[in-house]
């Protein structure tokens, strides 16, 4: 047995003849399983898996597929990451679930099982699980143990059962189906709706073409919209963005089937039913009514019109999906039930404490924005995790590298930058910060080499050079620093930042050339690397105590100028960039 994990649209699409035969052997297979279904739905989401079960050999079919997707939270207080593992369909499709041939269900359950609990998660959210309740048990079976603890429940919404899914099993004939699934009430109200519908000219019912499934769509929702915003709240529009997306794809897979019930202009009704060619079902996913209209009901012509097609089209099922509202036991239904249950770990932390491994790219990306905010208590802990997780994600490393440069953690943060020294593509960018720690240590021969060899790298990078520069001078090589200025200066580039740096070396170059320099306000660095404003009381007055307070002991008066704060390595604070530096190797 052997278990293959798909992550990719392309290897997805190359399975597509084998996944078409597990889903017709599978008696419990549903639309929002099928190949078609899944892969659109699948394209428009990140991070997701599937796991495919072969019996034997590589090369041999798949007898099981199990769709699912990876969510991964941050508790607003800590800051601290956790994953959870949701069903493939989440959200949007009312089933979910596995697929298997029936006779390797039980050995698909159980490499399904093990690889799930070889994963790190806090929960594993079996939502919406359609299927025989034997294979859902079997699941809960081989996936508990004493880390886990696991929740059933049953959602409700307004009274409405969430697990209970009402479907007629449609006969061969629309006055057999009138017949046997309908009381003589109904059957006689809905014989007369339907009459009065098609002997009246002002009532016509089209269905949404390729000219008009934007237009029909707009009324759905409209419709639909004006009946259940208040409740939705701010979940309306995302919930009809997502809708819209799926319903254009299986328009465009010709699995769409969408009536309106017009009177003249006015549009009473459209009603949203997706088509499983393959298992011959019909699924109605939504609809939408003018509440004002009263007769007749334009939900229940729709609901009558689309059954008597898919009676006439050898359909055998008509699956009103989930909620057991009572206007769907008037069309003779039956129940199915699906399941809800979380499995949860008992620390409320991933099972085996570290991320995820499909979601380390996704925290580290999550920590680069937290830097670049300012929120660097958030950043540190999403940096740790990543590099808990994986101890060569030398991104995550650079990145707590900075951190402590940006506490003042100097010698920590220099021993931190020359190990990931080579590990990284952007050698240059951590010489650079490497040379700025060892600089605010005052330990300048040292940071000469590293900008020499950041030069040697991007020998057309101002900032290296200019920084250089600045190390030459601390490092009293005033020829040797003049010459790196002088190489800014004729470095040309529309980047604006690079334009700084040649103001500035212009400026210095300056100072360092004969002929008499301004006088110059010069705040400190303190040697543990924190900047100190103007004012501090660690200053005197004259500016040689200034200038010693910043860099130790200077040349004597005369040997060289004074120079600029900026051309001094500080902390690196908010303009620090850590975004090209993402490529793990």
């Amino acid at each position: 047995m052997r278990i293959d994990v798909i992550e990719t649209l392309s290897d997805l699409e190359a399975i597509r003849d084998n996944w078409d035969r597990v889903y017709l052997n599978d008696p419990s297979a549903q639309y929002f399983l099928s190949w078609t279904w899944i892969c659109d739905y699948l394209r428009r989401r990140g991070r997701w898996l599937i796991l495919a079960l072969r019996e034997r050999e590589p090369g041999s079919p798949y007898v099981a597929f199990f769709p699912l997707r990876l969510v991964t939270n941050q508790d607003p207080k800590t800051g601290l990451f956790t994953d959870d593992i949701v069903m493939g369909g989440s959200r949007i499709a009312d089933y979910t679930g596995l697929l298997s041939d029936p006779s390797y269900e039980d050995r698909a359950i159980e490499g399904f099982a093990h690889f799930l609990r070889s994963q790190n998660w806090t929960m594993l959210r079996l939502e919406n699980f359609h299927g025989p309740a034997k294979r859902q048990d079997a699941l809960l079976r081989a996936l508990s143990a004493a880390d886990v603890t696991v929740h059933r429940f049953t959602p409700v919404d307004n009274g409405v059962d969430q697990s209970i899914c009402p479907v007629v099993e449609l006969p061969d004939s629309w006055d057999t189906y009138l017949e046997t699934k309908m009381s003589s009430q109904m059957r006689q109200k809905l014989r007369r709706f339907l009459r009065q519908v098609e002997a009246d000219q002002a009532f016509r019912i089209t269905f949404a073409t390729n000219e008009t499934i934007a237009s029909d769509l707009d009324i759905l929702f409209r419709l639909w919209r004006g009946k259940w915003q208040e409740q939705k709240g701010d979940r309306t529009e995302p919930i009809i963005n997502s809708a819209c997306d799926m319903l254009l794809d299986t328009f465009d897979r010709g699995d769409l089937s969408l009536p309106v019930l017009w009177h003249g202009a006015r549009p009473l009704g459209a009603l949203a039913n997706l088509l499983d060619r393959q298992k011959k079902a019909v699924l109605f996913y939504v609809t939408g009514r003018d509440d004002t209209w009263k007769t007749p009901s334009p939900g229940l012509v729709l609901h009558a019109t689309a059954i008597r097609q898919a009676i006439a089209q050898g359909y055998r099922t008509y699956d009103f999906l989930r909620g057991n509202e009572p206007y769907k036991y008037a069309f003779g239904v039956e129940e199915r039930f699906i399941r809800y249950h979380h499995l949860r770990s008992k620390t409320g932390r991933n099972l085996r404490g570290g991320l995820n491994l499909r979601s380390v790219a996704y925290v580290y990306e999550r920590a680069v924005q937290h830097y670049a905010k300012g929120e660097k208590a958030f950043a540190a802990v999403a940096f740790n995790q990543v590099a808990a997780t994986d101890p060569e994600h030398y991104g995550a490393r650079f990145g707590l590298a900075q951190l402590l440069f940006d506490n003042g953690r100097l010698a920590e943060a220099e021993a931190a930058y020359k190990q990931i020294l080579g590990k990284l593509p952007d050698v240059a960018a951590v010489l650079l910060r490497l040379g700025d720690a060892q600089m605010a240590q005052q330990k300048f021969s040292d940071a000469v080499k590293s900008f020499a060899e950041a030069v040697e790298h991007q020998p057309n990078s101002c900032e290296a050079l200019y920084k250089q520069g600045i190390s030459l001078v601390a490092a009293r090589r005033k020829g040797d620093a003049i010459k790196a200025f002088r190489a800014v200066e004729a470095l040309h580039s529309d980047d604006a930042a690079n334009a700084t740096y040649r103001q500035k070396a212009r400026e210095t170059l300056l100072k360092l050339l004969p002929g008499p320099a301004a006088e110059v306000h010069l705040p400190a660095i303190h040697p543990s690397g924190c900047p100190l404003s103007t004012d501090s009381p660690l200053f005197a007055k004259d500016l040689a105590t200034r200038l010693s307070a910043s860099v130790g002991v200077l040349p004597k008066e005369g040997s060289l100028p004074p120079l600029m704060m900026s051309e001094l390595p500080q902390r690196r604070r908010g303009a620090t960039k850590v975004l090209g530096l993402r490529t793990k190797h």
